[in-house]
């Protein structure tokens, strides 16, 4: 497996209206307890690691994150209970788009969840914190569903198993920063 080269995504968040800092780690419990725990942590921080001990999902369900696939949080201020329903959705089809723009046709699993065929490819959780909102985000792209726990990989699948390829994740990750940052604008200059 290839390692990744953030410096792409470290340069989007510098020039970022929406974006505020990255931070990379090899290796956290969980992208979202980190933001969590560092609440001086700005709006808008954007915390990556390549592989998550303790990833978890809604109803604190295990979220298996090996390395080579994308495990990300960012944190947002001003938004409501009734915008993350939206927001759920918004960012579900951002995500839909990119796996389309490297053919991967993956459909809405409600409430948060992207599935290929009956096996889900990503997830991402919506957490309230101390009055601002934090967005976790699990895409199994490189890494290898064969190696997760028997419960989870026959349900399970990657963009890797897929294409046949490893797909760049600072690409995706880039993109996937780019594309929200245009949502967001778009809402707060409506």
């Amino acid at each position: 497996m290839r390692l990744s080269s953030w410096e792409p995504v470290r340069e989007l968040v510098e020039s970022s209206a929406v974006w505020s800092q990255f931070i990379y780690r090899s290796e956290l419990d969980s992208t979202n307890h980190y933001l969590r725990e560092n609440k001086d942590l700005e709006a808008g921080t954007v915390v990556l690691a390549d592989k998550q001990t303790h990833g978890h999902g809604r109803r604190a369900r295990k979220w298996y994150s090996p390395e080579g696939g994308l495990w990300f949080s960012f944190s947002l201020g001003g938004l409501s209970s009734q915008s993350t329903q939206e927001l759920y959705v918004e960012l579900l089809n951002l995500v839909q788009d990119i796996l389309g723009d490297y053919g991967i046709e993956a459909e809405v699993s409600r409430p948060n969840d992207l599935v290929v065929g009956d096996k889900k490819i990503a997830g991402l959780l919506i957490e309230e914190s101390a009055g601002s909102y934090i967005i976790g985000i699990g895409i199994n792209v490189n890494n290898e569903a064969s190696s997760l726990p028997e419960v989870v990989k026959e349900h399970s699948t990657t963009t890797k198993e897929i294409t046949g390829e490893e797909i760049d994740r600072t690409e995706f990750l880039r993109d996937f920063l780019a594309g929200f940052e245009e949502i967001y604008e778009g809402k707060n200059n409506n």
